[in-house]
């Protein structure tokens, strides 16, 4: 009877605790670069603060995409989250119907599939379900945002934030001017286009903010010597990718929600053009940008949350 006295006084600590939680949707390229994978791991590190509802797929070949999102789930014991696969837009062009080497990590797994909703029906329906409650880290091409602004073209305006690795504003890829067309808007472009404009409340984590960010061999090293699900997933990912030094672009999103102390921003009008820039005018603002950043604390928050995470070996 003690027992159950204690675990009903125990139980609105608990609700209470959940509710607590940021409720975050997770929208990405996954296969790609690798900076995804990195955004992915650290935004499962981070679950005592964030709720996460689902993890959604966007861009070309969006099936792998889940898939390599559902087994890193499996493998880290994470596979309550659930992952909803955007159009599939491989038919566009040559790039966007590239295999990515990645995709063979996860080729002909079946544990658990991706939900049969599609990606921007259920984000639209989470808007709905908590209104100025979630925040969507957009880390990839936002062409699930234009289908969901087809769909409602005001529902965006209900998110209580977004977080975008989207643009380029003051310096490009190099850190220096002139900027560049970012990959994540120029290759859809009309996508962009309507991101920008919907309404919503939008912080970028363009190139100002995110180029810098790498990770070096030493912490690749280190990543390896772990020897956890999560980081053992990093590892293998990242000797598919099979390039060198990665640059840690879409981790700095959500560092953007979790740790703005670190970041400089400043609020601006942003358009994209038609060849994929994204240009600061003069005008009422629409977004607020990143145009500063402290990459070294940064990096050092993404390794101990990577090295610390408490996901443990199957047996």
């Amino acid at each position: 009877m003690k027992k159950l006295i204690l675990l009903l006084l125990l139980v609105p600590f608990f609700l209470n605790a959940q509710s607590k939680k940021q409720k975050v949707i997770f929208d990405c390229d996954l296969g790609d670069d690798i900076d995804d994978a990195y955004a992915l791991a650290y935004l499962l590190t981070q679950q005592d603060k964030l709720e996460i509802l689902g993890i959604t797929t966007c861009y070309g070949r969006t099936d792998d995409r889940a898939r390599l999102a559902l087994k890193m789930l499996h493998d880290t014991g994470q596979s309550h989250i659930p992952v909803y696969m955007g159009r599939n837009t491989s038919h566009i062009d040559k790039r966007a119907n590239w295999y990515a080497d990645q995709f063979s990590w996860a080729k002909g797994f079946e544990e658990i599939k991706p939900q049969s909703k599609p990606a921007a029906d259920f984000i639209i329906e989470q808007i709905k379900k908590y209104p100025n409650e979630i925040v969507v880290f957009s880390v990839g091409p936002v062409t699930n945002f234009a289908d969901i602004i087809q769909k409602d073209p005001q529902i965006l305006k209900k998110a209580k934030h977004i977080y975008a690795m989207f643009g380029s504003f003051d310096v490009g890829y190099n850190q220096k001017k002139p900027i560049d067309a970012e990959w994540n808007v120029k290759v859809d472009v009309p996508a962009s286009q309507q991101f920008v404009n919907s309404g919503a409340k939008i912080t970028y984590a363009g190139t100002d903010v995110t180029s810098q960010v790498k990770l070096s061999a030493k912490n690749r090293r280190l990543l390896k010597e772990k020897n956890s699900p999560l980081t053992n997933a990093l590892t293998d990912l990242y000797r598919l990718w099979g390039q060198e030094t990665p640059t840690l672009f879409d981790p700095v999103a959500i560092a953007m929600l979790l740790h703005p102390d670190l970041f400089q921003t400043e609020k601006r009008h942003i358009a994209v053009d038609d060849q994929g820039f994204t240009r600061s005018s003069v005008g009422k603002s629409n977004a607020i940008v990143g145009i500063k950043i402290k990459e070294a604390k940064v990096l050092e928050i993404l390794m101990d949350q990577y090295l610390n995470q408490k996901f443990a070996l199957k047996p």
